[in-house]
């Protein structure tokens, strides 16, 4: 996400910490876990063909919980006729952004579920009906 104090020209420091990191690798390894079919994945055990998928769900826990301090903090200010001057006055944008980056990790994230689900049924259709027969064989 490029949160580097060097690049943060206003905080001078990174936005997220790695408790914040840690935190969103705990909580977005539940909420792949949950969407179904279920997996118990841990957070320090996702296969290495999924690790965009984890910067991705990563990357849009910790811009959600951003939305919230910029609503909670916003302040605008303006002086006779300068522009309004706002302090932490982009929630829009970044609930625009958790957003598509959510969209994006929803997508993705059902798309290898489904893809995992078809794969593990491969060979085999599943039924009630498969040993009930009019016919008794011998």
């Amino acid at each position: 996400m490029r949160d580097r104090a060097d690049r943060n020209i206003l905080l001078d420091d990174v936005e997220f910490t790695d408790e914040d990191v840690n935190q969103g690798l705990e909580f977005v390894t539940s909420a792949y876990n949950a969407v179904t079919p279920q997996t118990d994945i841990m957070p320090q055990s996702w296969p290495p063909h999924l690790q965009y998928v984890l910067l991705l769900g990563v990357s849009w826990y910790l811009i959600k919980s951003a939305t919230f301090l910029q609503l909670r903090n916003q302040a605008t200010y303006q002086d006779g006729d300068i522009q309004p001057i706002g302090i932490d006055d982009k929630y829009p944008l970044y609930m625009q952004l958790w957003q598509s980056l959510k969209q994006e990790w929803d997508t993705i994230v059902r798309d290898i579920k489904t893809q995992n689900n078809l794969e593990s049924a491969y060979g085999y259709v599943g039924s009630g009906y498969a040993n009930v027969s009019r016919f008794h064989h011998k």
